[in-house]
């Protein structure tokens, strides 16, 4: 039987509308992003979810609890499910962040082509490594556990990071509003992942 994964980043936080980059910095949820978290939770009542595992930071941490609280089902805390390292532009403005390490960075950051695997910023992880953290993650569930359907609460970027992979090089950059949902599949006769290019949409 196929094991489900059901992807969603966090809810709105202040730096979120500052549009700064956040990384691994600790920054919780606006009041936005709590009333997004409820919401999101209240759509998945129709969808049978065994578990959330969430990013132990505070804005995926606050959502996934959100909705395991809502579903009434157990929460399990994985920093592997972290946003990605942004190193030395964590906490600045996108178009700071832009001036400082330049425009190139700046777009090898936003494609994800094999090519682009090892571009992070200074101080900061690469695409490449930070995939395979969260990857691992999801391997562990895999290997570890007998759940089906399972919800996943991340960050914007590691999402993005993680379905680009198994999606084709000419895949346009995925939308990633805060709490939006996508589906990552893995089929375990094939052994391989398939990941949804459009986000998941409730009944």
């Amino acid at each position: 039987m196929n094991r489900v994964f059901y992807i969603f980043r966090h809810g709105e936080t202040n730096w979120n509308r500052e549009r700064r980059c956040q990384g691994h910095t600790n920054i919780a949820l606006n009041e936005v992003g709590l009333s997004q978290a409820v919401e999101l939770a209240e759509k998945l009542l129709t969808i049978p979810l065994d578990v959330i595992v969430s990013s132990d930071l505070e804005r995926a941490l606050e959502t996934g609890k959100k909705v395991a609280s809502i579903k009434s089902i157990p929460l399990i805390i994985d920093a592997r499910l972290r946003e990605m390292s942004y190193g030395q532009a964590e906490g600045m403005l996108f178009e700071d962040a832009i001036e400082t390490f330049g425009k190139d960075l700046w777009q090898k950051l936003q494609s994800f082509k094999v090519e682009n695997d090892h571009v992070g910023f200074p101080g900061g992880e690469t695409r490449k490594i930070a995939r395979e953290r969260f990857l691992a993650s999801i391997n562990h569930l895999i290997q570890t556990t007998e759940f089906k359907n399972i919800g996943i609460s991340t960050h914007g970027g590691a999402l993005r990071n993680t379905l680009h992979y198994f999606l084709p090089d000419t895949q346009p950059l995925l939308v990633i509003p805060n709490c939006v949902v996508y589906r990552l599949i893995f089929d375990p006769v094939k052994d391989q992942f398939i990941a949804d290019s459009t986000p998941f949409k409730f009944n």
